[in-house]
């Protein structure tokens, strides 16, 4: 009876014991982990940011799209930011480098999370995935939609052909969109949103706006099936976007004051 007895009270203590120590992974990177999922600045579009906590010493790799992995090591708390590529995959596989502690990896993108694993056992290993990465370069024209009224108006549908069928075909043109998107993103949601609100910026826009889209309408009808060609078309375009809205404007003010 008293075998019985001691064996019940070490099994409750055990597990007990167990339990309160995975909850205190849970107490430690909760809190963290929300204030992460609130910050505006970890929305980025396109990347992915993979955080990992500890209150030891670790190592490991992260990785994200086509990219390979980075190898990373430390002692707490770190954060990465990884772009998801058109894999649309990120990933953090990192190892404790003790025998006690706790180590977390989260994966987080625009405010969710996508993967969360931990782990307290000795020197182990927490590896998460997140298979369903944003990309970014799916997102909507946002300016074009708000000025021209629906995503499905011809001028939309243009620029998102010309991503999807020549553009991204490319290495330097996903190149070219992935930085795109990144400074794209940062104001475009802004500049809809008054678009929205004043009907007469909304005009302005689409004045300014047209000359542009109208000029890159032209690539839909060229082939662009090479890094050549993706180059040279894409630096004549600009050339020719600085001369209507830079040169033009210069030549005509010069006239005036003459």
């Amino acid at each position: 009876m008293k075998k019985i007895i001691f064996f019940f009270l070490f099994g409750l203590i055990f597990f007990s014991f167990t339990d309160a120590f995975a909850q205190t992974i849970g107490d430690t990177v909760n809190p963290k982990l929300d204030r992460e999922l609130a910050n505006e600045n970890n929305k980025i579009s396109g990347k992915a940011i993979v955080l990992v906590y500890s209150n030891t010493s670790w190592s490991g790799n992260v990785s994200g799209g086509d990219m390979g992995s980075s190898t990373k090591q430390g002692s707490g708390d770190a954060k990465y930011t990884v772009s998801c590529g058109q894999l649309g995959l990120a990933q953090g596989l990192i190892q404790k480098d003790t025998d006690y502690g706790f180590v977390a990896v989260a994966i987080i993108q625009n405010g969710k999370l996508l993967a969360l694993e931990s782990t307290n056992a000795a020197y182990g290993i927490a590896h998460a995935v997140a298979d369903n990465c944003s990309s970014g370069f799916g997102g909507g024209c946002l300016i074009a939609t708000a000025t021209y009224g629906s995503e499905l108006a011809p001028e939309v549908q243009k620029l998102r052909e010309l991503r999807d069928n020549s553009l991204l075909g490319t290495e330097s043109g996903t190149s070219f969109m992935g930085i795109f998107n990144d400074v794209y993103y940062s104001f475009s949601p802004i500049i809809a949103d008054y678009e929205r609100e004043n009907p007469v910026f909304k005009e302005m826009v689409k004045v300014a706006i047209t000359p542009m889209i109208t000029s890159l309408s032209i690539l839909n009808y060229v082939d662009m099936d090479s890094e050549e060609s993706v180059l040279g078309y894409g630096i004549s375009l600009i050339l020719l976007n600085v001369g209507m809205y830079v040169g033009i404007p210069v030549i005509a003010i010069m006239r005036f004051r003459k």
